[in-house]
């Protein structure tokens, strides 16, 4: 998580989520800011919070006690969230080219890099290894009233309300880090996938059901599909 003590607001980053470009856009738009674990940057919300009340980071400790109030109330926190299916091809992708200079032993990134997408998705989604968007957001817990979820199809329109939410009249503009320059085709994917799709859906229920209503930034065409 990247924490802004000043602003007093946080981005969560969900993995394969435009994560980079708009931790960048954080750090321009709040300088002060600084990730609570460099080593770790996908901490969920409720390990980050827990985190922030028991051990603040290096400096915040006096701020925080000099404002009292804070204390008692969580940061607002934003995020991004992402079509699932496709956040997991992108991962999948991702993780199958990455050069990491040890080579991962952790079985969940074992299976992309050396195993079919079908035996990646069953692992995500079947045996529960990647988080749900509810889960890592914490929903219900004690920032979630201070949460923004940004669709990542409309992000440009979501840091812009962002941005006002938070008083910044010149947002920065969002830069494109390691993004693909074009769309995937994902059809191959959901062929080889078959019936995990519908795996996929049962896993991300939250996101199809409720968290696309309550994204913001979405565009014109797809909130009016939902």
């Amino acid at each position: 998580m990247f924490y802004s003590r000043r602003g007093h607001v946080a981005f969560a980053h969900y993995p394969k989520t435009a994560g980079t470009s708009v931790q960048f856009w954080f750090r321009r738009s709040f300088p002060d800011g600084e990730l609570l674990e460099v080593e770790n940057p996908h901490l969920p919300v409720a390990i980050s919070l827990e985190r922030i009340r028991k051990a603040p980071p290096r400096g915040w400790r006096q701020l925080l006690a000099s404002r009292a109030g804070e204390r008692s109330t969580p940061p607002r926190v934003v995020g991004v969230i992402r079509e699932p299916f496709e956040m997991l091809v992108s991962l999948y992708e991702y993780w199958r080219r990455f050069e990491f200079p040890v080579e991962p032993d952790a079985e969940f990134i074992q299976t992309a890099r050396r195993g079919t997408f079908a035996e990646f998705l069953r692992q995500a989604v079947v045996e529960g290894c990647i988080p749900t968007y509810e889960w890592f957001f914490d929903v219900g817990g004690p920032a979630w009233d201070r949460t923004r979820l940004v669709d990542f199809d409309g992000i440009d329109a979501g840091l812009a309300a962002v941005a006002r939410e938070c008083g910044i009249s010149r947002p920065p503009r969002l830069e494109r880090r390691n993004a693909a320059t074009a769309r995937r085709d994902l059809t191959a994917y959901r062929v080889e996938a078959g019936p995990l799709v519908d795996e996929v859906h049962r896993h991300f229920r939250w996101y199809y059901e409720q968290g696309l209503k309550l994204a913001i930034g979405r565009p014109a065409a797809a909130a009016q599909a939902a």
